[in-house]
């Protein structure tokens, strides 16, 4: 027999959802504010109010038995009748609660009914549904009477639909366990490292601890850290795998892993999961019943949608997920959302775990998931965590907002003046003491409370207002004060309140400077995880910012591939501070032309800036113009991405230079093999540039353990140097060249941090030197492979 529990609102929700989407009933209450709320109600209703009873049963049917859970948020007994309570609050008018919506909230009760007149033996019982409105503060109630028969009438409906489900996740599972007991590794051969990892990665999730692992590119990180999941999640140790990445290039890498995986036998289920903004069918994205077809009577269709596509598809890709979404005409987005409840596999961004906005809450909002976490290129979660958890207002966000909200609508235009007068202030005080940039370590309390009214009118005006056109404009800036509201709710000492003024606006941000406790508090919901990256060094850093918490395991894998293969040089003449910089530009142009004359073929220069590459390249085409170059643009999309790396041919006749930024798109998660890139040049250590932010993470960290400088510049620095080093070699016949071009790289502070196989590194203090380097590197390239 089969043994599973699921929770009473996520039962009723499952199987009796119905009506549409619409983004503009969004709740602007956060989960603390509703609490409030609950308990305010639940106090106000007396000493024989029994507030949040744990309730559940199990429900047997065929071979399966099913825990049925939840907490009532009341019960309490009034003129001999038990009576069940169930507690909602929203701006909405209880008037204009879509009737749906209100059946969903009384099912709920009924089911806690259900439970309560079995434990107690009652032949009746009464739901109350108590609706709290929260902009006008107006409770209304509605109670309905049941028997017990009624009630168990209707559990039985409820699950008599669910149990078909519940059947073939059974069946599923079944068939996923056994192809994953006889999985075996994919290839014929483990590269070197590889087979070490994939133990290593096996006993962290057996064990249900997180592991931090180093290994270098080219060691097939993502089949190492895969496969041993996929083996213990055939052992039910838990229920479902998080591929997680930042890039959308390397959910592609992870795709094509879980491919040939399926190939040598893994019956599996997979999800990618694609933003919502890329995979809309729309030209502008409108959640609503009335400008989106596909939102209009969503949750009519989806559970049929759902069953289609989980009987005639395993692997769910951004191609399949829109072909059956335009085929039962529904949102792709949520399909895919929707979709992995039922999954093995769920390929997404880091945001869709840990981001507090965006999570999926479906997974997570139950203190344990039964899931683990596979972190790809981990690295890149300190920055983009230190964004999930900062949010930022400006004026101009409220002056737009007060073009945009009707003049009949008093109250708000009240409160967005006083809005707008809080910044006016700041402006004043800041011409009157001369200056632009200001923080202090406290929350600005009485901003966040003008912002929580201003969200709860606006609630009200999107649920009045019948000009969609108005709505969809106001929707943006709404959705930009709900999460400046809910980072109120994380702020403590490891955050600071800025205040920026520049020429066009006054930007207050609420800045988290260490996100590595939220980190540890997501990373802990999983059963198990696996952080890894070609470049965690040093592996006391990453613990520490990523949430690694007491004694992760951590383990790092030696290169692959012959250090021979790869030169790599420190250029000791040139220097590249910003005072500096000027003076050596020649000599940068200099040793990349030194680079590409040893050998025709295709390179990259990677610069830590966009101004800092233009001179160099605008430099480089005056003096060598008949040289083929690219130069990265800012914010290129996808097909520019691609028309980019293809210019990187396979076999080139002719020498081609790119000319790139580090940290960008180019710098990592690439995969130009073989000859498509025969060499790197790095100029500069890669210093994020000084600006407020990173020098209050120096300050921050300077006064926690003494490593400020370390934290905010020289490690995340360091970092984007190893990683566009890293895109030379990506398997064992690759060759190729890495200059590093500035003297820093040989000061001990940056040797320290050089991986192992960077140990045979030259340093060369002239140009002349260099260029024997790199040309004698090459001959003997040359000389063993002609076999002389």
């Amino acid at each position: 027999m089969r043994r599973g529990k699921i929770s009473v609102r996520d039962l009723v929700e499952f199987v009796l959802r119905s009506g549409d989407i619409d983004n503009r009933r969004t709740s602007p209450h956060n989960a603390q504010e509703g609490a409030r709320i609950h308990r305010k109600l639940q106090k106000e209703a007396g000493e024989e109010y029994q507030r949040e009873v744990f309730l559940k049963t199990n429900y047997t049917f065929a071979n399966d038995s099913i825990q049925i859970e939840g907490r009532a948020d009341g019960i309490f007994q009034k003129e001999d009748s038990w009576v069940i309570d169930e507690i909602k609050t929203s701006a909405s008018a209880f008037e204009e609660l879509e009737p749906a919506k209100k059946e969903l909230f009384f099912a709920q009760g009924m089911v806690y009914a259900y439970i309560y007149t079995l434990q107690n033996e009652l032949d009746s019982i009464k739901v109350r549904l108590t609706y709290f409105q929260t902009t006008t503060e107006q409770i209304t109630y509605e109670t309905r009477d049941f028997t017990a028969e009624d009630l168990s009438s209707f559990l039985e409906n409820l699950m008599t639909e669910y149990s078909r489900w519940l059947l073939f996740q059974d069946n599923w599972r079944r068939v996923r366990n056994t192809s994953l007991e006889r999985l075996m590794f994919p290839y014929e051969n483990y590269r070197k490292g590889q087979r070490e990892l994939a133990v290593v990665a096996y006993k962290a999730l057996k064990t249900q601890k997180k592991l931090f692992a180093e290994a270098p590119t080219g060691t097939g990180k993502t089949i190492s850290t895969l496969f041993p999941a996929l083996k213990v999640l055939g052992e039910e140790q838990a229920e479902r795998i998080f591929y997680l990445t930042a890039k959308t290039i390397t959910r592609s890498v992870a795709e094509d892993a879980f491919k040939v995986l399926q190939e040598k036998g893994a019956d599996l289920k997979s999800v990618t999961l694609t933003a919502k903004d890329k995979i809309c069918f729309l030209d502008e994205r409108l959640c609503n019943p009335i400008d989106c077809r596909y939102a209009n009577g969503y949750y009519d269709r989806i559970n049929e949608a759902l069953w289609d596509l989980l009987h005639h598809e395993n692997q769910m890709t951004r191609e399949v997920i829109e072909s059956y979404a335009r085929k039962h005409t529904i949102c792709p987005f949520e399909l895919s959302l929707d979709v992995s409840l039922f999954c093995d596999l769920i390929i997404a961004d880091y945001n869709y775990v840990f981001d507090p906005i965006v999570y999926l809450r479906r997974f997570f909002d139950e203190n344990e998931s039964e899931s683990y976490f596979l972190v790809d290129e981990a690295h890149n979660l300190i920055n983009r965590s230190r964004e999930m958890y900062s949010a930022s207002v400006t004026d101009q966000l409220f002056v737009k907002l007060t073009a945009l909200i009707p003049k009949r609508k008093r109250k708000t235009h009240k409160i967005l003046a006083k809005i707008i007068s809080e910044f006016d202030l700041l402006k004043e005080r800041s011409e009157r003491e001369g200056w632009r940039f200001k923080h202090q370590q406290l929350p600005a309390e009485s901003l966040i409370n003008l912002i929580f009214q201003l969200v709860e009118q606006i609630q009200e005006l999107l649920i009045d207002e019948k000009d969609g056109h108005q709505k969809n404009q106001i929707l943006p800036h709404y959705f930009e004060c709900i999460r400046f509201l809910k980072m109120s709710e994380f702020y403590d000492d490891s955050y600071e309140t800025t205040i920026e003024i520049s020429l066009y606006q006054i930007k207050i941000k609420q800045f988290c400077m260490n996100p590595s406790k939220f980190l540890e508090n997501t990373l802990n919901k999983g059963k198990g995880s696996l952080l890894f990256s070609a470049s965690l060094s040093p592996l006391d850093y990453y613990q520490n910012s990523l949430g690694g918490g007491e004694e992760p395991f951590a383990y790092r894998v030696g290169s692959p591939f012959p250090m021979t293969n790869q030169a790599i040089l420190v250029a000791n003449y040139i220097q590249t501070t910003y005072q500096k910089r000027a003076d050596s530009l020649m000599q940068i142009v200099e040793a990349i032309h030194m680079m590409i004359e040893a050998k025709t073929g295709n390179y990259l220069v990677f610069f830590s800036s966009y101004q800092y590459l233009d001179q160099v390249a605008d430099l480089f085409k005056e003096i060598y113009p008949d040289v083929q170059t690219l130069i990265q643009e800012t914010n290129m999309n996808e097909a520019e991405r691609e028309t980019f790396l293809n210019r990187f041919v396979v076999n080139p006749t002719q020498t081609l230079v790119g000319f790139c930024v580090l940290g960008g798109i180019f710098s990592e998660g690439i995969d130009l093999r073989g000859d498509r890139l025969i060499g790197t040049a790095i100029v500069g250590v890669g210093l994020p540039q000084v600006n407020p932010e990173q020098e209050l993470i120096k300050d921050y960290f300077s006064n926690e353990n003494n490593r400020g400088f370390e934290y905010a510049y020289q490690l995340p620095g360091m970092n984007k140097v190893l990683q566009a080093a890293g895109r030379v070699i990506r398997d064992a016949t690759d060759q190729g060249v890495v200059l590093l071009l500035d003297t820093r790289f040989n000061t001990s502070r940056y040797r320290s941090l050089f991986p192992q196989h960077w140990q045979h590194h030259q340093v060369l203090y002239q140009p002349r030197q260099l260029e024997q380097a790199i040309n004698q590197f090459w001959l003997e390239k040359d000389t063993k492979k002609q076999g002389v």
